[in-house]
């Protein structure tokens, strides 16, 4: 079956997963006067309140398990925290009921122009740098998707000769169908979330499906430091654009950090986009990021001062080694988006030392090797937490001084032990949340509070 979202809509619908994006579908078609079944996991005690908090009463649901009642439809929307290859999604493919992810849906009812990001870490601030340039760059976007705004939610305010900018993450990508954004970047392939592929070219090749429908029309953004990335581009240049960047690769489209200065080569013309020391954020990663969003908004056709102006005007992401307050003289950041070993070497190289480290969640299986040297030369000492602990800790053990805490508010009385004037305070976790807190934000929001409620107590 095959919806045309601008003009039909399936007489039923059954969504699987009552989360954020879930929801919001389920909204998108109540008011599209479709028949609805939300289905979940959770007791049906919760789910009646998530419904109810939400204002959602004209819909059918079931709690605790997926059954057959999801097959009763002409459509399935998958929220991304549900694998893809669930029994009843198999059952659904052998019936040929189709299976969109909340982006599918989102691109198929909107009239406008999409832009998309994925990769293992950096995509949230780099899809809002890019929302940033595009805006001051004299073109209308929105920023959604994976950074925890809907696309179905923002439809509607977004007309044609706008933009989308959508964050949108392997689990998204399972499931999308005609999803082709005008052009789309993917900043890095690094081992992650292998507590839900089998391997990590299973993780790598959910990535690749952004440029699945892509043509000679659409613009294929990449890393030109990543090596399976330039491997993947060898593969892609026959059906697509190639743009670079991260380095000057010679003869090609590229954007780079030379000194302070991000410079590019694009169709023809050569020039300086921005001086780093004008961003409010600091990092090389951040750099990079910028160089990303420059890419995508010139692709555009945005201005290059617009540019410039929307990327260094702009004050980072909540819970994105976010400062949070200053004890005797000790400061606490807030890395709580931190959910790969690379998250946690991007916020401890960000120091030149003194750092006390807290980390631990729910493992899903990174390599924290990776993060070995900058252990020794940045980190004081390391707090974990959460079910990752033993495991970070083995790989670890030796490098540094190693705790263990019970809890986040015990993990922060353990790292400010130590701690003198001058030094950090760094919870970056490296892992999911959903061990001890519901979410990333939920965990970073409790840090903040348990931080600050010593400042008030001190």
């Amino acid at each position: 079956m095959n919806f045309d979202m601008q003009k039909s809509f399936p007489s039923r619908v059954s969504i699987i997963g009552a989360a954020r994006s879930g929801l919001a579908a389920a909204e998108f078609f109540i008011g599209k006067g479709s028949d609805v079944l939300i289905s979940d996991t959770c007791d049906e005690v919760k789910l009646v309140k998530i419904l109810s908090d939400k204002g959602i009463n004209n819909v059918r649901y079931e709690a605790s398990a997926h059954t057959d009642r999801v097959l009763d439809c002409d459509l399935i929307v998958l929220s991304p925290g549900v694998p893809s290859d669930i029994p009843i999604l198999v059952k659904a493919r052998e019936r040929k009921i189709p299976v969109w992810s909340e982006m599918e849906l989102g691109f198929r009812a909107s009239k406008a122009t999409f832009l998309a990001v994925t990769g293992s870490t950096g995509k949230s601030t780099t899809v809002s740098l890019l929302g940033e340039a595009l805006n001051a760059g004299g073109k209308d976007a929105v920023v959604a998707g994976n950074i925890g705004i809907p696309v179905i939610s923002i439809v509607h305010q977004v007309p044609k000769d706008s933009y989308v900018v959508a964050e949108v993450s392997s689990f998204q990508l399972e499931t999308i169908d005609t999803f082709r954004p005008m052009a789309a970047a993917v900043l890095n392939f690094m081992k992650n979330h292998l507590d839900r592929y089998a391997c990590e070219d299973d993780y790598y090749n959910a990535k690749k499906e952004i440029a699945r429908n892509f043509t000679k029309d659409n613009v294929l953004v990449l890393n030109a430091n990543d090596d399976r990335l330039c491997e993947w581009a060898n593969e892609m240049r026959h059906r697509t654009q190639i743009v670079w960047f991260g380095a000057d690769v010679p003869g090609e489209d590229s954007f780079w950090i030379d000194g302070l200065l991000l410079k590019y080569r694009f169709r023809g013309n050569n020039g300086v986009v921005l001086n780093v020391n004008d961003m409010v954020i600091k990092g090389h990663h951040n750099y990079e990021n910028a160089c990303v969003a420059s890419a995508l908004a010139m692709v555009s056709g945005a201005d290059v001062t617009g540019i410039a102006k929307g990327i260094c005007s702009f004050k980072g992401l909540k819970h994105r080694l976010e400062y949070v307050d200053e004890i005797n003289k000790i400061r606490f950041y807030n890395d709580s988006k931190s959910t790969t070993a690379e998250s946690i070497l991007v916020a401890v190289k960000a120091f030149p030392k003194g750092v006390h480290l807290i980390a631990g969640g729910r493992d899903k299986f990174c390599d924290f090797t990776t993060v070995n040297d900058a252990i020794k030369e940045h980190v004081t000492d390391v707090t974990l937490i959460g079910e990752a602990a033993d495991r970070m800790e083995r790989v670890w053990n030796g490098l540094t001084t190693i705790k263990r805490a019970a809890t986040l508010d015990a993990a922060i009385d353990c790292a400010m032990e130590n701690a003198v004037p001058g030094e950090v305070v760094v919870f970056s976790p490296g892992c999911s949340s959903f061990d001890m807190f519901k979410n990333y934000e939920e965990r970073g929001d409790v840090f903040k509070q348990l931080v600050c409620k010593r400042n008030v107590t001190k």
